[in-house]
């Protein structure tokens, strides 16, 4: 059976976590009836490891070909961190297929030298020692102080987590550390954006870092949520959804 939606929002989740981390947008979503797709990427959320090496164009096309296949033909694409970098390479090879995009928490610049050593680096030693030094690693640097007070959020990110393979970490980390620079790409975006940066990531994606995607593009808006790192939607879902869900009933009026 096929199923034709004229557009739905497309949830594209972080490293190393998997679709439940937008369990709030998805909840809103449904209270109002907008259609939403929220896939997990290969090696994450129990999913299959992938076959052969990874990169972002490999993710972006099996997002794509998910999309298409259940009648999707316009999107509104949502992408925090490693999200951000598929809806950057969405752009540059399927524009037609974006009404509208929210980059969160992430960045347009391609990796350094020194960015690509270190990724490299954790794969190696995921590889040899297993996962646990980066869930613990990551759980520090991605969430916020009142995040990690919340004793119940942080076991859920934990529990995300922990459902990502080794083998997926590691050819995610490589995909990552060899992704586009899309500094340039910036300026011919001109479909509607929002860019949304955690007041207390100073580790990953400061948001002065941040920040340069909306300088780039536009007519683009720039929120700063308080109370968030690197995961916004999920730390401060209340005021997130808020952005989310104006931007969505803007982006269909246009």
């Amino acid at each position: 059976m096929r199923i034709y939606f004229p557009e739905a929002v497309l949830l594209l989740h972080a490293f190393p976590l998997c679709s439940d981390m937008y369990m709030f947008q998805m909840q809103a979503l449904e209270e109002i009836g907008i259609p939403y797709i929220a896939p997990d990427y290969p090696g994450f959320n129990l999913t299959p490891p992938p076959q052969g090496d990874m990169t972002i164009s490999r993710l972006t096309d099996l997002v794509v070909d998910y999309t298409r296949s259940v009648g999707i033909r316009n999107l509104i694409a949502v992408g925090d961190s490693m999200g951000g970098y598929i809806i950057f390479d969405m752009f540059r090879r399927y524009p037609d297929l974006l009404k509208g995009a929210v980059f969160v928490s992430t960045r347009a610049e391609g990796e350094s030298p020194e960015g690509q050593k270190a990724r490299k680096e954790l794969a190696e030693r995921v590889e040899k020692e297993g996962k646990d030094f980066l869930i613990k690693m990551m759980l520090e640097n991605q969430t916020s102080p009142e995040t990690k007070k919340d004793e119940r959020k942080m076991t859920l990110l934990r529990s995300m987590m922990e459902k990502a393979s080794e083998e997926g970490i590691i050819k995610t980390l490589m995909a990552i550390a060899e992704r586009e620079d899309s500094m340039d790409l910036l300026k011919e975006i001109k479909v509607p954006v929002l860019v949304v940066a955690g007041e207390d990531d100073m580790t990953i994606t400061p948001p002065e870092v941040v920040g340069k995607i909306a300088e780039g593009i536009e007519d683009s808006r720039f929120e700063v949520l308080k109370s968030s790192a690197h995961l916004p939607p999920f730390e401060n879902p209340e005021e997130f959804n808020k952005l989310l869900i104006d931007f969505v009933e803007y982006c269909s009026n246009t």
